[in-house]
């Protein structure tokens, strides 16, 4: 049959024109897919962050944190693990919004969100491991440039450090290793009530030191930081370093260089494990005396017990193994060493030469400001008198300041 003659067919014909139709609709239903396509490509700036990222939970934590995620519809909750921290009843439950697509208002700028879930592993080949396939966040937003999803994942990073920063931890040494303090809480640096030249010097000290590391390495000095704090027991030594954690977002680690079974060695250990931006607080330095200065042991101990005595390995902390974890070669990198005594005079002077010791704050009884500035805080409708002068004369601590206004607050 020739093809004028095929084209006279009306069964032809009729199928050829069904087929470029149909071709011709299936152009036309891509189109719009295209277009958009093409829109997104040219005016949107994405970014993909995988599970297996840590950036990946510090996303879900800021998500947690939008107010879209208390109007969303459809919502994931998960648990948050804190870091060496066991899933229970008390962990700290996230909710954000749940695979699909969600549309949201962030900064006055419109963001559009996709959380996609694996649907198959990954490399589930035949005599092959199967790896899950990661889940996936992607950001989206309106515009050219790179700067706006830069400035989100920063935001998002500053976010989940302020996170963290909020929760300060506290670690005890028992026996060469570190217990967490469960019921730690830091206090607020405005309770302490320090004189406020002390304060300022402190927090300037610690403020410079952690926006230095660069320069200490530039110039070879190791990257940590010494303080003494000495006075009488009672006038806010221990509740200043606790209050440092708190305002700085530093770790407390309580190393109790008296306690039973402490060695230079486990020391060395202690130090080495512990992480930057940590505060070490060695309370009662002073335990650690030279030999020279130690009271005698008596003459009728006998040979066989002293010979036992050393060599034994808990004989204590030496002044020199405490001094190569100040300064020396197992200093840890980025902490923040605060030392307490009592009794200054008592402390070895190698102890307190620059660099063992970079800055150093006398505690001594309550001033009229702090008194005065105690009795706003915790007494703030009584008015005191002749109770201020009477403190002062009988040289009160902040710690007998407080028991006093609580007294005449009953």
């Amino acid at each position: 049959m020739t093809y004028p003659a095929l084209l006279n067919n009306q069964f032809f014909g009729g199928g050829l024109v069904l087929m470029i139709t149909g071709a011709l609709m299936a152009m036309l239903r891509q189109v719009p897919k295209t277009i958009y396509r093409w829109l997104v490509e040219r005016f949107t700036v994405s970014v993909l962050i995988s599970d297996r990222d840590p950036l990946f939970e510090w996303t879900k934590l800021w998500l947690d944190s939008l107010p879209y995620s208390r109007r969303a519809r459809r919502l994931i909750c998960s648990l948050h693990r804190e870091e060496d921290e066991e899933l229970s009843s008390q962990s700290r439950m996230l909710f954000a919004p749940s695979y699909g697509k969600h549309f949201f208002v962030y900064n006055h700028r419109l963001v559009w969100l996709e959380y996609n879930k694996p649907n198959e592993p990954a490399n589930a080949g035949a005599g092959a491991g199967t790896t899950k396939n990661p889940e996936t966040i992607i950001l989206t937003v309106l515009g050219t440039e790179q700067s706006i999803v830069r400035r989100i994942v920063r935001e998002i990073s500053d976010y989940a450090a302020a996170d963290e920063k909020r929760r300060v931890r506290g670690y005890i040494s028992m026996s060469g290793w570190w217990r967490r303090m469960n019921q730690f809480q830091p206090r607020a640096i405005g309770t302490v009530d320090l004189p406020a030249d002390d304060e300022k010097l402190i927090l300037f000290a610690i403020e410079q030191f952690l926006s230095s590391r660069r320069a200490y390495g530039e110039r070879g000095i190791p990257y940590h930081l010494n303080f003494l704090f000495a006075g009488q027991p009672g006038t806010g030594k221990t509740s200043i370093a606790s209050a440092l954690c708190g305002h700085f977002g530093l770790n407390l680690h309580l190393l109790n260089i008296a306690g039973p079974g402490m060695n230079d060695e486990r020391l060395v250990d202690l130090m080495l494990s512990i992480p930057r931006r940590s505060m070490i607080l060695m309370e009662d330095v002073d335990a650690v005396v030279p030999e020279a200065r130690k009271k005698p042991k008596p003459l009728s101990q006998s040979t066989e017990t002293s010979e036992k005595d050393a060599g034994s390995k808990d004989v204590g902390i030496t002044l020199s193994g405490l001094l190569n974890c100040m300064d020396g070669i197992t200093a840890p990198d980025g902490a923040v060493i605060v030392m307490t005594t009592n009794h200054p005079e008592l402390i070895d002077p190698a102890m307190l030469r620059p660099g063992r010791v970079d800055v150093r704050v006398n505690f001594g009884p309550a001033t009229r400001e702090q008194i005065e500035r105690m009795c706003k805080r915790l007494n703030p409708k009584s008015r005191l008198n002749g109770e201020v002068d009477a403190m002062l004369l009988q040289n009160f601590t902040t710690a007998q300041v407080q028991a006093e206004l609580l007294r005449l607050n009953e």
